[in-house]
């Protein structure tokens, strides 16, 4: 019965084995042959670029035990690895695994390892050793078998981001932490979210390409575009990168849009809305992300930078750094950018444009709100060209003016300007005309470029526009506008013409945009002082200036500010003062700003003019010409201050000629400026010299004639300088300008008028005018010193020539002493005791006075030294000793000694002091 009943069974058993054989069979050749699959080095089917670069960069990685691949969604990161792998497979040591769902199963992802390692010839003697795929210790024994590898292998496993969160990424991260020496990963995927790598980061065991690298070169593009027969023009191939930022699936479907008709489309234009582009972020970005996620997406695409509060903001949620974070490690085609208190993130472009598409066919009601949201964030943390695209895309021109009252003056700055401008362009035409705010920011964008007819335009509908401004912002907006209207007057060369206001009343600043409005006016005012040399007026609204715009948040207008105060300082003779703010823009290279380090720079040669450092002085001036100029608004008042310094240097060293040259070239730049004397019909600029000294406040025309006096009197034209005053103080608004007054003294002084030269400079020596600087205070002093003595008042005129060397001293002011020329150097030697309190710098002083030149620059001296011996001569004034300055030239001792009688042989000197006295005289030194 059993046999009975058994038999059919087991006939039916093997039936049913006969007919369920084909299907087993058929399921175990696709196992074998997916298998194969997975073990075999990916071939793509389609042409691709073989960047070296890459290849050379996994290559020099794979010499560490784990290297990691990392990128978005078709960065590359397989073909590059396939493309490694293939060149280096002779050596038989490189075993590929490709991951699947699938493999989230750890006793599948083991069997594929260990099928793996047993097609390696350098492993196959421990095919035997390998334990059983699903025994959970698989990890651990594969690595002590490994172990005994002669010859290390690499084990290249793809898609590694499948097994995230699996019992199969655990089994993994232990041999990736616990592997031997012989044993090199090469883990690609992207992203790595649960292997423990910061440890072989920090221990030097791990080697990291990620996205950056995997990114397309610009000759790596050109190349690949030209395998494909097509050609791109440089820039197209730029603004190709651009959009792409060199992912290798962008350039790729660049191309398939190059078909038939691509004059039509063109491949450098593509968009991420593009069916094609769309299709494939949807199934590989967008696919891959819980529902959660892709709103979150969506919704933070209105803003072109993304930080958590702000995604808060828009989504209405509390997780949105979290959030950023996760999305940005997984490489969901969003990275971080730049430095900040807060990370902000930053989209694709491609992705961007994909989001943006989706979110106004899908909200478009929300569109405005969440527009509106993102603007107002922005503008309150001063993103201001956020800000106005935020508020342009929600149709919200209103809020896009209030932002464009404050972010203004930005457009004066080429940086900030290239993000304004085409927001700027944006705004309704409208608007151009009936909003101050907006036809102010039209006004600053045609000042920087140039444009002053534009300039002026926009300045006069901005005028008729203010009062239709929010009461709150008309202060701050016309604050701006007067500075824009003071800095087009600077620009067009009526800088002198201009009426400053005054800074003390000029907006009630609270805010940073009023800080900046205020410290703008100030700083045009300020300039505005110094084209026409009002020193004083310019020291005061400048420091206000610096003051107002350390609160407003834009580095480059206080380092323009610092610029321009440093010349003022300088001028004014206030060294310490001048080389503390020269110091400041130094270090900070000049907060950015193009003109600050120019302008530093000219506050440095009237420093070092001041000082009597005629050589540093030159070299300054050589390197501010030799860096060209700038369209800044200001550039030609630095320019015209520049050539004055130029004309102080050669009547410093005696080069008359040319300083008369350069006053010839100021005063016919300065006549020949719009609305000047000479357009004004005057019959000549001789005599057009007052009305042009009344319609610019007289003191640079003034300055002129004065240099004019100090050229006649350094040629021993005393006729001339005396009819050069004459005509200038027949004027009553000059004759009391300070530099008239020291040039008609001096003038004087020639001519033998004592008691005219003191009663001119009376005045000036006790600083009764408010424009007195200190230099001009210490030159008169000094003048009115050799006045008493000439008198006869020689207790005065000790007590002046000490009041003045106190004055200097602090400072180091030897110049105004100088200038006074053989009756300044008497009245030093013969008043000044050596027990006198200025007794030291009276001692310095009269040393400049020895070995200054008494020749014009550029005449040769008759004294024929060879180089060496000048290359001594010129130590001797450093007081140096003899071993010295053989130390300092690389020198014997006794070469120094006989360079130095030979020198006082031919000098005609015995002694050191001889030497340097009579070298200076010769313009030697």
């Amino acid at each position: 019965m059993t046999s009975t009943i058994s038999e059919p069974a087991a006939g039916h058993k093997a039936r049913e084995s006969a007919a369920a054989w084909p299907a087993r069979l058929g399921r175990a050749v696709i196992e074998r042959r997916l298998t194969r699959d997975k073990l075999r080095v990916p071939r793509p089917s389609v042409p691709l670029l073989h960047r070296q670069r890459v290849t050379n960069l996994i290559q020099c990685a794979a010499a560490l035990r784990v290297t990691t691949v990392c990128g978005p969604t078709g960065a590359g990161k397989t073909i590059a690895c396939a493309l490694w792998a293939t060149g280096h497979a002779s050596a038989g040591n490189i075993a590929w695994v490709s991951l699947d769902p699938g493999d989230r199963e750890p006793g599948r992802l083991w069997s594929h390892v260990s099928a793996a390692f047993c097609e390696l010839p350098a492993a196959s003697d421990l095919a035997g050793d390998l334990p059983d795929p699903d025994d959970p210790s698989f990890p651990l024994r594969l690595t002590r078998a490994a172990e005994r590898l002669t010859v290390p292998v690499t084990l290249v496993i793809d898609d590694v981001q499948a097994l995230t969160g699996s019992d199969s990424l655990a089994g993994l991260d232990q041999l990736v932490r616990h592997g031997p020496a012989s044993v090199r990963l090469l883990l690609a995927g992207r992203h790595l979210n649960g292997l423990s790598v910061a440890r072989l980061r920090v221990g030097g065991d791990l080697a990291e390409i990620g996205a950056s690298e995997l990114a397309c070169t610009a000759p790596e593009a050109r190349a690949y575009f030209e395998m494909l027969g097509i050609e791109l023009p440089a820039e197209q191939l730029d603004e190709l990168l651009a959009r792409t930022e060199g992912w290798i699936t962008g350039l790729r479907l660049a191309a398939m849009r190059s078909g038939p008709d691509r004059a039509a489309r063109v491949p450098w234009r593509i968009t991420g809305d593009e069916p094609q582009v769309a299709d494939y972020l949807r199934d590989e970005i967008l696919a891959t992300q819980p529902d959660s996620h892709r709103d979150f997406l969506l919704r933070t695409s209105v803003a072109d930078r993304i930080c958590g509060d702000l995604a808060d903001t828009l989504t209405a949620g509390k997780d949105g750094s979290a959030i950023l974070d996760r999305l940005c490690r997984e490489n969901v085609m969003i990275r971080p950018e730049g430095p900040g208190p807060e990370i902000e993130y930053r989209y694709h472009p491609l992705l961007l444009d994909l989001l943006r598409a989706q979110l106004r066919r899908d909200l478009p009601a929300e569109l405005p709100l969440l527009a509106n949201r993102a603007a107002r964030w922005q503008a309150a943390r001063g993103q201001h060209a956020d800000a106005l695209r935020s508020a342009a895309a929600g149709g919200d021109w209103d809020f896009a003016a209030s932002v464009l009252a404050e972010a203004g003056p930005e457009l004066l700055l080429p940086g900030p300007a290239l993000a304004l401008e085409p927001v700027l362009a944006a705004f309704p035409s409208s608007r151009f005309t009936s909003d101050a705010a907006v036809a102010g920011a039209l006004a600053a964008a045609g000042l920087r470029t140039g444009d002053g007819c534009a300039t002026q335009l926009h300045l006069d509908n901005a005028r008729a526009a203010l009062d239709s401004c929010p009461a709150d912002q008309r202060p701050m907006i016309s604050a701006w506008l007067q500075a824009l209207q003071l800095m087009h007057a600077i620009t067009t060369g009526q800088a002198a013409k201009a009426v400053p206001v005054p800074h003390q009343a000029t907006v009630s600043a609270g805010t940073a945009a009023e800080h900046q409005a205020a410290g703008l006016l100030s700083s045009a005012t300020g300039v505005v002082a110094l084209a026409s040399l009002r020193i004083a007026d310019a020291r005061e609204a400048l420091d206000h200036a610096r003051g107002q715009l350390s609160q407003g948040g834009r580095a480059e207008f206080l380092a323009r500010a610092r610029g321009w105060s440093a010349i003022a300082e300088a001028m004014y003779g206030d060294c310490i003062a001048a080389r503390n703010l020269i110091s400041a823009t130094e270090e900070d290279g000049g907060g950015g700003d193009a003109l600050a380090p120019r302008l530093a720079r000219i506050g440095a040669v009237y420093l070092h003019l001041a000082k009597d450092e005629t050589a540093i002085a030159r070299r300054l001036l050589d390197e501010h010409e030799a860096t060209g100029t700038t369209r800044d608004p200001g550039a030609s008042v630095a320019e015209t201050l520049a050539t004055l310094a130029k004309v102080r240097l050669a009547l410093c060293q005696g080069d008359h000629g040319t300083a008369r040259r350069l006053v010839t070239r100021l005063r016919y730049d300065a006549l020949a400026a719009p609305d000047g004397p000479y357009h004004a019909g005057q019959a000549s600029w001789r005599d057009g010299i007052s009305a042009a000294a009344r319609a610019a406040g007289g003191a640079f025309h003034t300055e002129l004639t004065a240099l004019d006096a100090d050229i006649a009197l350094g040629e021993d034209d005393l006729a001339r300088a005396k009819l050069v005053v004459a005509r200038a103080t027949a004027d009553d608004e000059t004759r009391r300008l300070a530099s008239l007054q020291l040039a008609a003294a001096k003038t004087q002084l020639a001519e033998g008028d004592s008691a005219a030269a003191l009663s001119t400079v009376e005045s000036l020596a006790a600083a009764t005018s408010y424009q007195v600087t200190l230099l001009d205070r210490i030159s008169a002093l000094v003048l009115a010193a050799i006045a008493d003595r000439r008198l006869g008042e020689a207790g005065q005129a000790a007590d002046r020539l000490g009041y003045a060397l106190t004055l200097a001293e602090p400072h180091g002011l030897y110049r105004p002493f100088l200038d006074g020329g053989s009756a300044a150097r008497s009245a030093l030697t013969v008043l000044i005791r050596p027990t006198s309190q200025g007794a030291a710098v009276a001692a310095r002083i009269l040393q400049r006075f020895e070995i200054r030149p008494s020749r014009p620059a550029g005449t040769p001296a008759s004294v024929p030294l060879t180089g060496s011996e000048l290359a001594v001569l010129r130590f001797l004034p450093s007081h140096m000793t003899n071993q010295e300055i053989a130390e300092a030239l690389f020198l014997s001792i006794n070469t120094v000694k006989t360079h130095l009688r030979s020198v006082y042989r031919k000098l005609g000197v015995t002694t050191r002091r001889q030497a340097i006295s009579s070298a200076g005289r010769l313009g030697l030194l």
